[in-house]
């Protein structure tokens, strides 16, 4: 943002703040073009000078990605937050409030480094997914972060590398990224994005090697199944780790361009099932433990079609809550799915239609 005098600003120009009259009453909101009208009149009005964005891309950093990229994150604490639910929530509810602090020094810093915002832009408007699954990796890798007990400072690093962590696909071609199926050669492409992000925000940003090296080591696994270098154990970045868990239960739980999301109920059996092997299992442990798909009050469908409202958990089991059936043959019962082993959550319902 810049001030100018009134009658030096161009055409091209946006208002970086509102503007009012004397009155108080508002004459322009920020983001209005400076036409030839406009300045007249804010010059007739007594305004000697104006703030307006330096350039078109800070204009959509702060009037598109700053709220946009808000109203995502709180969805994801608000779908993925068990911490709130608890009765005497006690240290954990503290957690839960420092990342919904760490939410604002993450977004300053991603402001402040130009680079980085090109990048969230191109990724945005090239590849909404890669976006979405950005934040919701980031949120969760948070809440993994501090049921470890990490301070606010390494929260703020892992913040900043899960939201970064596959910006190295926006150098894949977009055709790729949306095949199911992959020759090798694909493959191959698909998993430079380790090397390729690392290399970029590496000769483009000022940030440390504590934020980059996850960019790097997300792919590596607990076995040593991974890549890019096949790295296994501690010998991967704690944040690595952190981030290669959330990035696989954000993506197996989120619809794909070649398929849809998969029942949040096999994604945990498959998280667990590999504590050991592809992730470490104490990560695998906390992530049971805090990781809740349906929080209260959440509609969910079922695998018989029915409709219900989460009226109790029951942690750590966050996938076999009690349900208030809302449609279906049990309606008006109160269900605990710990005890009905036939019926299984298949989703989160956002669109109630039909549940009466």
């Amino acid at each position: 943002m810049k001030r100018v005098k009134t009658s030096f600003a161009a055409e091209k120009d946006r208002l970086a703040q509102p503007v009012y009259d004397a009155t108080g009453q508002l004459m322009y909101d920020k983001g209005t073009f400076m036409t030839v009208f406009v300045r007249a009149r804010l010059m007739m009005e007594g305004h000697e000078t104006v703030d307006v964005y330096e350039d078109d891309i800070e204009y959509q950093i702060d009037a598109v990605i700053r709220p946009d990229f808000q109203q995502k994150t709180i969805l994801q604490l608000r779908h993925l937050s068990s911490i709130s639910e608890m009765e005497d929530a006690g240290p954990e509810e503290i957690g839960l409030n420092i990342i919904r602090a760490m939410m604002g020094s993450v977004v300053e810093d991603f402001f402040s480094e130009k680079a980085i915002m090109k990048k969230v832009l191109d990724m945005r408007n090239a590849q909404e997914y890669l976006y979405q699954h950005s934040v919701g990796t980031m949120i969760v890798s948070l809440l993994l972060g501090t049921s470890l007990g990490l301070d606010r400072e390494e929260l703020r690093k892992l913040g900043l590398a899960a939201m970064l962590h596959d910006v190295g696909m926006l150098f894949v071609p977009a055709h790729i990224l949306a095949k199911e199926k992959l020759s090798p050669k694909e493959y191959e492409m698909i998993q430079s994005h380790c090397r390729l992000g690392y290399r970029f925000l590496k000769e483009n940003t000022q940030l440390e090697e504590t934020i980059l090296l996850p960019v790097l080591q997300h792919q590596e696994r607990w076995d040593g199944t991974g890549y890019p270098e096949g790295l296994s154990g501690e010998a991967i970045s704690l944040f690595g780790q952190i981030i290669g868990l959330a990035d696989v239960f954000d993506s197996m739980i989120s619809d794909r361009v070649y398929r849809k999301a998969h029942p949040v109920s096999e994604v945990f059996e498959y998280i667990m099932g590999d504590g050991g092997l592809q992730f470490n299992p104490r990560l695998v442990k906390e992530f049971i433990k805090n990781i809740n798909p349906y929080p209260l009050n959440s509609l969910v469908e079922m695998n018989d079609g029915s409709l219900g409202v989460v009226e109790k958990t029951n942690s750590p089991f966050h996938t076999r809550p009690v349900v208030k059936m809302v449609k279906g043959p049990m309606k008006g019962r109160e269900v605990d799915l710990l005890k009905q082993r036939n019926l299984v959550i298949l989703r989160s319902v956002s669109n109630p239609r039909g549940s009466s």
